[in-house]
Protein backbone atom coordinates (compact mmCIF):
# COMPACT_ATOMS: atom_id res chain seq x y z
CA UNK A 1 0.00 0.00 0.00
CA UNK A 2 1.46 3.44 -1.16
CA UNK A 3 2.30 5.67 1.87
CA UNK A 4 -0.09 9.05 2.14
CA UNK A 5 1.79 11.77 1.02
CA UNK A 6 0.09 15.84 1.64
CA UNK A 7 -0.44 17.56 -1.61
CA UNK A 8 0.22 21.27 -0.99
CA UNK A 9 3.06 22.43 -3.58
CA UNK A 10 6.31 21.93 -2.33
CA UNK A 11 5.68 20.21 0.80
CA UNK A 12 7.00 16.58 1.14
CA UNK A 13 5.55 15.26 4.47
CA UNK A 14 4.17 11.86 4.11
CA UNK A 15 3.66 8.99 6.67
CA UNK A 16 6.29 7.17 5.53
CA UNK A 17 8.71 9.89 7.62
CA UNK A 18 6.15 9.69 9.94
CA UNK A 19 7.14 6.08 10.61
CA UNK A 20 10.54 6.16 10.36
CA UNK A 21 10.45 8.85 13.21
CA UNK A 22 8.07 6.52 15.54
CA UNK A 23 10.81 4.19 15.23
CA UNK A 24 13.57 6.46 15.81
CA UNK A 25 14.98 6.58 19.50
CA UNK A 26 13.80 9.87 21.30
CA UNK A 27 16.96 12.56 21.71
CA UNK A 28 15.26 13.76 24.86
CA UNK A 29 13.83 10.35 26.21
CA UNK A 30 16.61 7.92 25.00
CA UNK A 31 16.43 4.89 25.28
CA UNK A 32 13.07 5.29 24.74
CA UNK A 33 11.84 5.21 20.42
CA UNK A 34 9.12 8.00 19.74
CA UNK A 35 6.48 5.49 19.38
CA UNK A 36 6.83 4.65 24.03
CA UNK A 37 8.05 8.21 24.52
CA UNK A 38 5.13 11.49 25.36
CA UNK A 39 6.77 13.46 22.55
CA UNK A 40 4.20 15.04 20.54
CA UNK A 41 3.92 13.95 16.53
CA UNK A 42 5.71 16.37 14.54
CA UNK A 43 2.63 16.50 12.52
CA UNK A 44 -0.58 14.62 11.17
CA UNK A 45 -2.41 13.89 7.68
CA UNK A 46 -5.98 14.92 7.46
CA UNK A 47 -8.24 14.06 4.35
CA UNK A 48 -9.67 16.77 2.39
CA UNK A 49 -13.42 16.73 3.43
CA UNK A 50 -15.53 15.09 0.71
CA UNK A 51 -18.86 14.05 2.43
CA UNK A 52 -22.01 16.19 0.33
CA UNK A 53 -22.38 18.74 3.32
CA UNK A 54 -18.92 19.62 3.26
CA UNK A 55 -19.05 20.87 0.11
CA UNK A 56 -17.93 24.18 0.61
CA UNK A 57 -15.44 23.79 3.22
CA UNK A 58 -13.72 21.36 0.00
CA UNK A 59 -14.01 24.29 -2.14
CA UNK A 60 -12.13 26.74 0.27
CA UNK A 61 -9.23 23.74 0.79
CA UNK A 62 -9.18 23.79 -2.84
CA UNK A 63 -9.00 27.38 -3.05
CA UNK A 64 -6.04 27.44 -0.50
CA UNK A 65 -4.26 24.63 -2.04
CA UNK A 66 -4.10 26.72 -5.28
CA UNK A 67 -2.85 23.97 -7.69
CA UNK A 68 -4.03 24.39 -11.53
CA UNK A 69 -5.79 20.93 -12.75
CA UNK A 70 -5.80 19.08 -9.60
CA UNK A 71 -8.27 17.32 -8.91
CA UNK A 72 -8.59 15.99 -5.28
CA UNK A 73 -10.11 12.20 -4.46
CA UNK A 74 -10.30 10.24 -1.58
CA UNK A 75 -6.66 9.61 -0.37
CA UNK A 76 -6.13 13.03 -1.02
CA UNK A 77 -4.16 14.19 2.16
CA UNK A 78 -2.88 17.49 4.17
CA UNK A 79 -0.23 17.77 6.51
CA UNK A 80 -0.88 19.84 10.06
CA UNK A 81 1.94 22.36 9.34
CA UNK A 82 -0.35 24.05 6.81
CA UNK A 83 -3.06 24.73 9.87
CA UNK A 84 -2.19 27.31 12.19
CA UNK A 85 -4.02 25.49 15.65
CA UNK A 86 -1.72 21.70 13.66
CA UNK A 87 -5.04 20.33 13.07
CA UNK A 88 -8.41 21.65 11.83
CA UNK A 89 -10.01 23.32 14.06
CA UNK A 90 -13.51 25.35 14.42
CA UNK A 91 -11.72 28.59 14.57
CA UNK A 92 -8.96 27.38 12.19
CA UNK A 93 -10.57 24.88 9.78
CA UNK A 94 -8.37 25.79 6.62
CA UNK A 95 -4.77 25.19 5.42
CA UNK A 96 -3.35 28.59 5.45
CA UNK A 97 0.30 28.42 6.22
CA UNK A 98 3.16 27.49 3.74
CA UNK A 99 0.92 26.50 0.89
CA UNK A 100 4.23 27.14 -1.33
CA UNK A 101 3.16 30.12 -2.91
CA UNK A 102 3.35 34.01 -2.30
CA UNK A 103 0.80 36.92 -3.11
CA UNK A 104 2.52 39.12 -5.07
CA UNK A 105 1.33 42.76 -4.64
CA UNK A 106 1.65 45.35 -6.85
CA UNK A 107 3.56 48.37 -5.58
CA UNK A 108 1.64 51.50 -5.35
CA UNK A 109 2.13 54.11 -8.35
CA UNK A 110 4.90 57.17 -6.84
CA UNK A 111 3.61 60.35 -5.95
CA UNK A 112 4.13 62.65 -8.65
CA UNK A 113 6.45 65.12 -8.66
CA UNK A 114 5.58 68.97 -8.75
CA UNK A 115 8.04 71.83 -9.43
CA UNK A 116 8.75 74.09 -6.79
CA UNK A 117 10.92 77.35 -7.00
CA UNK A 118 13.64 77.88 -5.19
CA UNK A 119 15.66 81.22 -4.68
CA UNK A 120 19.12 81.31 -5.44
CA UNK A 121 21.61 82.45 -2.89
CA UNK A 122 22.33 86.21 -4.37
CA UNK A 123 25.70 87.95 -4.52
CA UNK A 124 26.35 91.74 -5.00
CA UNK A 125 27.10 91.26 -8.77
CA UNK A 126 24.28 88.46 -9.72
CA UNK A 127 20.38 89.54 -10.69
CA UNK A 128 17.53 87.86 -8.88
CA UNK A 129 16.77 84.65 -10.43
CA UNK A 130 14.81 81.61 -9.78
CA UNK A 131 15.53 77.71 -10.47
CA UNK A 132 13.28 74.86 -10.67
CA UNK A 133 13.66 71.74 -9.04
CA UNK A 134 11.90 68.47 -8.85
CA UNK A 135 10.41 67.99 -5.43
CA UNK A 136 8.58 65.12 -4.63
CA UNK A 137 5.02 65.81 -2.86
CA UNK A 138 5.10 62.47 -0.76
CA UNK A 139 8.31 64.41 1.24
CA UNK A 140 6.95 68.62 1.25
CA UNK A 141 6.44 67.96 5.09
CA UNK A 142 10.30 67.10 5.69
CA UNK A 143 11.21 70.43 3.19
CA UNK A 144 11.70 73.64 4.67
CA UNK A 145 9.25 75.79 4.20
CA UNK A 146 11.37 79.21 3.60
CA UNK A 147 12.96 77.41 0.08
CA UNK A 148 10.20 77.78 -1.48
CA UNK A 149 8.55 80.60 -3.25
CA UNK A 150 6.61 83.16 -2.20
CA UNK A 151 4.17 83.58 -4.90
CA UNK A 152 3.76 79.78 -4.99
CA UNK A 153 0.46 78.59 -3.60
CA UNK A 154 1.44 75.70 -1.92
CA UNK A 155 -1.01 75.06 1.59
CA UNK A 156 0.85 75.80 4.87
CA UNK A 157 1.23 72.62 6.68
CA UNK A 158 1.23 73.62 9.83
CA UNK A 159 -2.27 74.50 9.50
CA UNK A 160 -3.70 71.88 7.64
CA UNK A 161 -4.16 68.33 9.59
CA UNK A 162 -4.82 66.38 5.97
CA UNK A 163 -1.12 67.35 4.79
CA UNK A 164 -0.14 64.85 7.22
CA UNK A 165 0.71 60.81 7.63
CA UNK A 166 -1.24 58.65 9.20
CA UNK A 167 1.48 58.22 11.50
CA UNK A 168 1.74 61.43 12.53
CA UNK A 169 -0.03 62.86 16.19
CA UNK A 170 -1.44 65.91 14.48
CA UNK A 171 -4.27 63.91 13.69
CA UNK A 172 -4.68 62.95 17.40
CA UNK A 173 -6.40 66.53 17.91
CA UNK A 174 -9.16 65.94 15.52
CA UNK A 175 -11.41 65.29 18.34
CA UNK A 176 -12.78 61.69 16.63
CA UNK A 177 -13.27 60.12 19.91
CA UNK A 178 -16.27 59.98 21.76
CA UNK A 179 -15.68 61.82 24.94
CA UNK A 180 -17.13 59.33 27.69
CA UNK A 181 -17.92 62.37 30.01
CA UNK A 182 -21.03 63.98 29.14
CA UNK A 183 -20.12 67.78 27.37
CA UNK A 184 -23.31 69.39 29.00
CA UNK A 185 -24.73 69.49 32.56
CA UNK A 186 -27.56 71.56 33.98
CA UNK A 187 -25.50 72.36 36.42
CA UNK A 188 -22.75 74.41 34.46
CA UNK A 189 -25.38 76.22 32.35
CA UNK A 190 -25.95 80.18 32.89
CA UNK A 191 -29.39 82.13 32.31
CA UNK A 192 -28.74 82.43 28.65
CA UNK A 193 -27.83 79.33 28.05
CA UNK A 194 -30.79 77.39 29.52
CA UNK A 195 -32.98 79.68 27.60
CA UNK A 196 -30.85 78.98 25.05
CA UNK A 197 -31.08 75.15 25.31
CA UNK A 198 -34.39 74.75 26.67
CA UNK A 199 -36.40 77.88 26.13
CA UNK A 200 -36.64 77.61 30.19
CA UNK A 201 -34.97 79.88 32.86
CA UNK A 202 -32.97 78.13 35.48
CA UNK A 203 -35.79 78.48 38.39
CA UNK A 204 -38.25 77.36 35.75
CA UNK A 205 -36.17 74.23 34.83
CA UNK A 206 -35.24 73.10 38.01
CA UNK A 207 -38.77 73.76 39.10
CA UNK A 208 -40.62 71.54 36.31
CA UNK A 209 -38.20 68.89 37.59
CA UNK A 210 -39.22 68.70 41.24
CA UNK A 211 -43.11 68.90 40.02
CA UNK A 212 -42.63 65.31 37.46
CA UNK A 213 -40.50 63.91 40.27
CA UNK A 214 -43.75 64.24 42.21
CA UNK A 215 -45.44 62.62 38.96
CA UNK A 216 -43.63 60.32 37.61
CA UNK A 217 -43.42 57.51 40.59
CA UNK A 218 -40.35 55.86 38.95
CA UNK A 219 -38.04 57.59 36.39
CA UNK A 220 -35.78 55.78 34.22
CA UNK A 221 -32.79 53.60 35.63
CA UNK A 222 -30.03 54.84 33.49
CA UNK A 223 -26.36 56.37 33.83
CA UNK A 224 -27.86 59.32 33.53
CA UNK A 225 -29.18 61.78 36.28
CA UNK A 226 -32.85 62.60 36.22
CA UNK A 227 -31.92 66.69 35.57
CA UNK A 228 -29.93 65.25 32.70
CA UNK A 229 -32.41 63.19 31.06
CA UNK A 230 -35.19 66.25 30.98
CA UNK A 231 -32.50 68.54 29.36
CA UNK A 232 -31.07 65.96 26.73
CA UNK A 233 -35.06 65.77 25.87
CA UNK A 234 -35.59 69.80 26.24
CA UNK A 235 -32.82 69.97 23.75
CA UNK A 236 -34.03 67.37 21.55
CA UNK A 237 -37.20 69.71 21.26
CA UNK A 238 -35.77 72.90 21.45
CA UNK A 239 -33.42 72.68 19.07
CA UNK A 240 -34.37 69.25 17.18
CA UNK A 241 -31.16 67.77 17.46
CA UNK A 242 -30.32 63.86 16.68
CA UNK A 243 -30.24 61.12 19.16
CA UNK A 244 -26.70 60.89 17.60
CA UNK A 245 -25.72 64.16 18.45
CA UNK A 246 -27.50 64.00 22.00
CA UNK A 247 -25.27 60.71 22.49
CA UNK A 248 -22.12 62.37 21.89
CA UNK A 249 -22.81 65.43 24.12
CA UNK A 250 -24.17 63.85 27.28
CA UNK A 251 -21.63 60.71 27.26
CA UNK A 252 -24.07 57.54 26.20
CA UNK A 253 -24.91 56.03 23.13
CA UNK A 254 -27.58 56.62 20.08
CA UNK A 255 -30.19 54.33 21.21
CA UNK A 256 -30.07 55.46 25.14
CA UNK A 257 -30.80 58.70 23.93
CA UNK A 258 -33.85 57.70 22.05
CA UNK A 259 -34.77 55.41 24.56
CA UNK A 260 -34.84 58.89 27.30
CA UNK A 261 -36.82 60.49 25.10
CA UNK A 262 -39.51 58.00 24.56
CA UNK A 263 -40.11 57.46 27.56
CA UNK A 264 -40.14 61.14 28.76
CA UNK A 265 -42.19 62.27 25.98
CA UNK A 266 -45.80 60.25 27.20
CA UNK A 267 -44.88 61.45 30.86
CA UNK A 268 -44.31 65.53 30.14
CA UNK A 269 -47.40 65.35 27.34
CA UNK A 270 -49.67 64.16 30.36
CA UNK A 271 -48.34 66.68 32.76
CA UNK A 272 -48.42 69.83 30.98
CA UNK A 273 -52.17 68.58 29.87
CA UNK A 274 -53.09 67.84 33.54
CA UNK A 275 -51.04 70.41 35.48
CA UNK A 276 -49.96 73.17 33.20
CA UNK A 277 -52.26 74.07 30.35
CA UNK A 278 -55.63 74.52 31.89
CA UNK A 279 -58.90 76.74 31.32
CA UNK A 280 -58.46 79.93 33.83
CA UNK A 281 -61.09 80.95 35.86
CA UNK A 282 -63.02 84.52 34.59
CA UNK A 283 -61.87 85.83 38.02
CA UNK A 284 -58.51 85.24 36.96
CA UNK A 285 -58.68 86.27 33.39
CA UNK A 286 -60.06 89.85 34.93
CA UNK A 287 -57.08 90.25 36.93
CA UNK A 288 -54.53 89.72 34.03
CA UNK A 289 -56.21 91.23 31.38
CA UNK A 290 -53.33 93.52 30.14
CA UNK A 291 -54.52 97.28 29.44
CA UNK A 292 -54.43 97.28 26.09
CA UNK A 293 -58.15 95.21 26.09
CA UNK A 294 -59.68 97.25 28.61
CA UNK A 295 -61.29 99.56 26.15
CA UNK A 296 -62.41 97.88 23.54
CA UNK A 297 -62.32 94.49 24.36
CA UNK A 298 -63.08 94.24 28.68
CA UNK A 299 -64.90 90.77 28.19
CA UNK A 300 -62.38 89.13 25.88
CA UNK A 301 -61.92 85.73 27.11
CA UNK A 302 -59.37 83.73 24.92
CA UNK A 303 -58.15 84.29 21.58
CA UNK A 304 -57.83 81.34 18.86
CA UNK A 305 -56.50 80.27 15.73
CA UNK A 306 -55.14 77.21 14.06
CA UNK A 307 -51.65 75.96 12.83
CA UNK A 308 -50.18 73.36 11.04
CA UNK A 309 -47.39 71.29 11.69
CA UNK A 310 -45.49 69.64 8.96
CA UNK A 311 -45.20 65.58 8.20
CA UNK A 312 -44.43 62.80 6.27
CA UNK A 313 -46.91 62.09 3.27
CA UNK A 314 -48.56 58.93 4.84
CA UNK A 315 -48.39 55.67 1.97
CA UNK A 316 -51.94 55.03 2.86
CA UNK A 317 -53.71 56.74 -0.24
CA UNK A 318 -56.84 58.19 2.20
CA UNK A 319 -54.50 59.49 5.34
CA UNK A 320 -52.32 61.02 2.60
CA UNK A 321 -55.70 63.26 1.21
CA UNK A 322 -56.82 63.95 4.71
CA UNK A 323 -53.42 65.23 5.94
CA UNK A 324 -52.70 67.72 2.93
CA UNK A 325 -53.24 71.26 3.45
CA UNK A 326 -54.37 72.88 0.46
CA UNK A 327 -52.86 76.50 2.46
CA UNK A 328 -49.24 74.87 2.30
CA UNK A 329 -49.32 72.92 0.05
CA UNK A 330 -48.08 70.12 1.92
CA UNK A 331 -48.98 67.39 4.17
CA UNK A 332 -49.87 68.53 7.77
CA UNK A 333 -51.84 67.88 10.60
CA UNK A 334 -53.56 70.80 11.93
CA UNK A 335 -54.84 72.16 15.79
CA UNK A 336 -56.53 74.69 17.46
CA UNK A 337 -55.06 76.86 19.81
CA UNK A 338 -55.82 79.48 21.82
CA UNK A 339 -54.73 81.69 24.37
CA UNK A 340 -55.46 84.06 27.45
CA UNK A 341 -55.32 88.09 26.58
CA UNK A 342 -52.26 87.88 28.25
CA UNK A 343 -50.85 85.07 26.25
CA UNK A 344 -51.09 81.98 28.55
CA UNK A 345 -51.50 79.07 26.14
CA UNK A 346 -55.66 77.89 27.91
CA UNK A 347 -56.20 74.73 25.26
CA UNK A 348 -53.91 72.96 22.78
CA UNK A 349 -56.36 70.50 20.85
CA UNK A 350 -55.56 66.88 19.17
CA UNK A 351 -54.34 66.76 15.62
CA UNK A 352 -56.63 67.06 12.54
CA UNK A 353 -55.66 66.35 9.15
CA UNK A 354 -54.57 69.25 7.52
CA UNK A 355 -57.69 69.22 5.12
CA UNK A 356 -60.23 69.87 8.10
CA UNK A 357 -61.16 73.05 8.07
CA UNK A 358 -61.37 75.18 11.10
CA UNK A 359 -65.29 75.58 12.12
CA UNK A 360 -64.60 71.74 11.96
CA UNK A 361 -61.90 71.42 14.16
CA UNK A 362 -63.27 74.11 16.09
CA UNK A 363 -66.60 71.56 16.49
CA UNK A 364 -65.05 68.85 17.43
CA UNK A 365 -61.80 69.63 19.10
CA UNK A 366 -63.84 69.86 22.61
CA UNK A 367 -63.44 73.99 22.74
CA UNK A 368 -66.50 74.92 22.81
CA UNK A 369 -67.34 73.05 26.36
CA UNK A 370 -65.04 75.27 28.42
CA UNK A 371 -66.97 78.85 27.38
CA UNK A 372 -69.98 80.03 29.66
CA UNK A 373 -72.24 83.11 28.97
CA UNK A 374 -70.52 86.23 29.04
CA UNK A 375 -67.67 84.98 27.64
CA UNK A 376 -66.28 86.96 24.10
CA UNK A 377 -64.05 84.99 21.85
CA UNK A 378 -61.67 86.94 18.74
CA UNK A 379 -60.89 85.02 16.19
CA UNK A 380 -60.20 85.21 12.33
CA UNK A 381 -61.91 85.43 9.65
CA UNK A 382 -61.99 81.59 9.01
CA UNK A 383 -63.99 81.20 12.75
CA UNK A 384 -67.77 81.11 11.39
CA UNK A 385 -68.73 79.38 14.43
CA UNK A 386 -71.44 81.38 15.63
CA UNK A 387 -73.77 78.99 15.32
CA UNK A 388 -72.12 76.04 17.57
CA UNK A 389 -71.07 78.87 20.11
CA UNK A 390 -73.40 78.17 23.61
CA UNK A 391 -76.20 80.86 24.07
CA UNK A 392 -74.41 84.46 25.98
CA UNK A 393 -70.95 83.94 24.51
CA UNK A 394 -69.70 86.29 21.90
CA UNK A 395 -67.60 86.04 18.88
CA UNK A 396 -65.70 89.06 17.80
CA UNK A 397 -64.11 88.79 13.55
CA UNK A 398 -62.77 91.39 11.12
CA UNK A 399 -65.30 92.57 8.64
CA UNK A 400 -65.83 90.63 5.63
CA UNK A 401 -65.33 92.11 2.36
CA UNK A 402 -66.42 89.45 0.02
CA UNK A 403 -69.19 90.95 -2.38
CA UNK A 404 -68.14 94.15 -1.23
CA UNK A 405 -66.43 97.20 -2.88
CA UNK A 406 -65.06 98.88 0.31
CA UNK A 407 -65.60 98.75 4.27
CA UNK A 408 -67.38 101.24 6.22
CA UNK A 409 -65.09 103.79 8.28
CA UNK A 410 -66.74 101.81 11.48
CA UNK A 411 -65.89 98.62 9.87
CA UNK A 412 -62.44 99.62 9.27
CA UNK A 413 -61.80 100.99 12.60
CA UNK A 414 -62.86 98.22 14.70
CA UNK A 415 -61.42 95.70 12.30
CA UNK A 416 -57.76 97.22 13.28
CA UNK A 417 -58.57 97.20 16.41
CA UNK A 418 -59.48 93.62 16.67
CA UNK A 419 -56.04 92.64 14.91
CA UNK A 420 -54.08 95.05 17.05
CA UNK A 421 -54.93 92.58 20.05
CA UNK A 422 -55.06 89.96 17.60
CA UNK A 423 -51.45 90.07 17.08
CA UNK A 424 -51.16 87.91 20.32
CA UNK A 425 -52.28 84.73 19.09
CA UNK A 426 -49.79 85.19 16.47
CA UNK A 427 -46.73 85.62 18.60
CA UNK A 428 -47.90 82.79 20.67
CA UNK A 429 -47.66 80.68 17.98
CA UNK A 430 -44.45 82.13 16.83
CA UNK A 431 -43.12 81.13 20.50
CA UNK A 432 -44.63 77.43 19.83
CA UNK A 433 -42.76 77.11 16.65
CA UNK A 434 -39.57 78.44 18.28
CA UNK A 435 -39.19 74.45 19.52
CA UNK A 436 -37.58 73.24 16.02
CA UNK A 437 -38.67 69.86 16.39
CA UNK A 438 -42.01 71.74 15.24
CA UNK A 439 -40.47 73.45 12.19
CA UNK A 440 -38.78 70.05 10.56
CA UNK A 441 -41.13 67.36 8.64
CA UNK A 442 -42.56 65.48 11.64
CA UNK A 443 -42.76 61.64 11.21
CA UNK A 444 -44.44 58.72 13.33
CA UNK A 445 -47.64 58.25 14.42
CA UNK A 446 -50.45 61.48 15.06
CA UNK A 447 -50.28 60.08 19.30
CA UNK A 448 -46.54 60.73 19.05
CA UNK A 449 -46.69 63.75 17.23
CA UNK A 450 -49.72 64.87 19.50
CA UNK A 451 -47.74 64.50 22.92
CA UNK A 452 -44.91 66.44 21.65
CA UNK A 453 -47.38 69.31 20.59
CA UNK A 454 -48.60 69.27 24.02
CA UNK A 455 -45.87 69.25 25.43
CA UNK A 456 -43.76 72.00 23.36
CA UNK A 457 -47.43 74.23 24.66
CA UNK A 458 -46.81 73.76 28.15
CA UNK A 459 -43.14 74.61 27.69
CA UNK A 460 -44.58 78.20 26.53
CA UNK A 461 -46.72 78.63 29.45
CA UNK A 462 -43.19 78.12 31.64
CA UNK A 463 -41.00 80.58 29.66
CA UNK A 464 -40.55 84.16 30.76
CA UNK A 465 -43.66 86.91 29.74
CA UNK A 466 -42.87 87.46 26.17
CA UNK A 467 -46.23 90.07 25.50
CA UNK A 468 -45.08 93.69 26.86
CA UNK A 469 -48.46 94.50 26.98
CA UNK A 470 -49.57 92.28 29.24
CA UNK A 471 -48.35 94.67 32.30
CA UNK A 472 -49.55 97.62 30.51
Amino acid sequence: MPGRTCCVVGCFNNSVKIQAWLKAACEIHKPLLHVDCPCIRPYGLHRIPGRAEDQDVRQKWMKYINRDGFQPNKNTWVCGIHFPDGRPTRENPYPVLIMGYECHVTPARPPPKRRCLQPLHLNSTTEPEAIETDVDVGNLENMPLQNCDVGTQWPDLCDHNYSFSSGNNRLKDCGTQTDPTPSVSAHDLNKKDFIFYTGLCADSFWQLLLALLTFCSQPLNTKLAVHQQLLLVLMRLRLSLLFTDLGKRFGVSRSTASEIFTFWRPILASFMRKKVIAWLPRDTLNRIRPKSFHQNYPKATCIIDCTEVFVQRPRNLRKRSQTYSNYKHHNTYKLLYCIAPNGYVMFVSKLFGGRASDNFITKNSGFVHHLIPGDEILADRGFTIMDILPPGVSLALPAFTRGRKELSEHEVTSTRRLANVRIHIERAIRRLKNFKILCNVMCGRVQSVDEIVSICAGLCNLQPQLIRNSTE
